[in-house]
């Protein structure tokens, strides 16, 4: 069995080994064969798709092993199926991927050559929950030394609940670095597989309208806008164009902070302009993976003073020493995380976004970095690079105002939790109520 099937040895570091979490994937790959050989595909099949693609990535014509307990993890699987399963739907899954095939040109002197190829050439799972997955020879240049590639997050492609929005995902993440996206209907059709019963109501309906809730999160500012023809019958939509904050070239997709994550994902959410209220709850449940409604059932009985909803967390029960339950553990968060927190909450404040609990909690997160600041001030004050802080928040004045004294070990910790405090207020007191766009009942004094 293990000869006609060509097993490699794995070693030890090999089975230790972590599974990638970036996908790049070949733009022809995307843009040519990704649409008419997905038609048909579930959520679970285009997980896989991009799992594999991330694992197989300049690997070459290798058998390449993927554990199916890191796939669950990978796809946030939260399904009640026992392993075997899970496994017979995983092999179901790669029986449709051994028929995927891709054209291919080739020169033969003044002639020139049509292939049709199988991009993978063998796969199979084993009885230790192993999946394994060979690229075939002819098709490794869609997986090796790509020139042109679409680069996004796994987590975040997994973490989306519907093939349409999953899709979607993908074909914007191709112009992340421009911000726009246009399709004209056809072209939208084909992309996304809509069904041809679908009218445009219907694609509202099932397609734009979710889908606008599920990448809300991932692209800041994210917009759809129906494209019209002017006939002499009135308008006749001809397609869609999307458009969001482009990202710039060196952001990273993975690497951060989890808690760092969600704090810049919910605050996507709630600065998009183009969701109301309604729409803001539905994106908070779709990216937590909770039942539509359990934010807004939260948010109107608890009714807490924060943007920051918390439905998992029972707002009866004595918190910590923040109001948001997932920024427990302050003192473990490095200066940079603690920063980038930080930076987010302070712009919120600039746009009469947050409210009197996120107040506070931004009074103790800046406290929880100047402390870290001074330590490592005092640390380093005798050394070749003594540290200095370089980031524009409120509390580094005071840091470098320290520093500059000689008296880092010399301060009172009330007396800095009085002007932090102070900071806090004399910095964002001053957006007037009048400046607030929110509702009423969702403002509050700040002086």
């Amino acid at each position: 069995m293990s000869e006609e099937l060509n097993l490699i040895e794995i070693s030890d570091e090999d089975q230790n080994k972590k599974l990638s979490t970036i996908v790049k994937m070949d733009n022809d790959l995307l843009v040519k064969g990704f649409p008419n050989f997905s038609k048909k595909w579930t959520p679970f099949d285009i997980d896989w798709w991009n799992i594999i693609d991330s694992q197989v990535l300049d690997q070459k014509d290798n058998l390449i092993k993927i554990p199916i307990s890191k796939v669950k993890e990978l796809m946030y699987f939260r399904k009640h199926i026992t392993n075997d399963e899970f496994i017979k739907k995983s092999n179901d899954t790669l029986k449709k991927f051994m028929t995927i095939q891709a054209s291919l040109e080739q020169e033969d002197g003044d002639k020139k050559i049509y292939m049709n190829v199988n991009i993978f050439s063998q796969s199979y799972i084993d009885t230790d929950y192993n999946a394994w997955i060979r690229v075939s020879p002819q098709a490794t240049k869609y997986f090796n030394n790509l020139s042109q590639w679409t680069r996004f997050a796994l987590e975040q492609a997994t973490r989306l609940h519907t093939s349409y929005s999953k899709k979607l995902f993908m074909y914007l993440k191709q112009w992340r670095t421009v911000g726009k996206k246009t399709f004209t209907l056809e072209e939208f059709r084909n992309a996304l597989d809509v069904p041809k019963s679908y009218r445009p109501g219907s694609i509202d309906q099932k397609i734009l309208n979710p889908t606008a809730e599920y990448l809300a999160p991932y692209f800041m500012n994210f917009r759809i806008t129906k494209n019209y023809s002017k006939g002499i019958r009135g308008r006749k939509l001809i397609g869609y164009t999307f458009t969001f904050r482009p990202e710039s070239k060196t952001q990273k997709d993975v690497g951060y902070n989890k808690r760092i994550e969600e704090t810049t994902h919910l605050y996507s959410i709630m600065t998009n302009t183009f969701l109301n209220a309604e729409q803001k709850f539905r994106a908070i449940d779709r990216y937590r993976g909770l039942k539509l409604g359990t934010t807004k059932k939260y948010y109107e009985s608890a009714h807490p003073q924060t943007v920051f909803l918390d439905p998992k967390s029972d707002h009866r029960i004595k918190r910590g020493i923040t109001h948001r339950s997932d920024l427990y553990g302050l003192s473990g968060y490095k200066i940079a995380d603690l920063e980038s927190i930080i930076i987010t909450y302070e712009n919120l404040l600039k746009n009469g976004k947050l409210k009197e609990w996120d107040l506070q909690d931004l009074a103790i997160i800046e406290r929880a970095c100047f402390d870290k600041q001074i330590r490592l001030a005092a640390k380093t004050e005798h050394s070749d690079k003594p540290y200095v802080p370089h980031r524009k928040i409120l509390i580094n004045p005071l840091v470098i105002q320290l520093i500059d004294s000689h008296h880092l070990d010399d301060y009172k910790s009330e007396s800095v939790d009085l002007e932090i405090n102070r900071l806090v207020r004399e910095n964002f007191g001053k957006y007037k109520r009048d400046e607030d766009k929110r509702p009423y009942e969702l403002r509050f004094d700040f002086d």
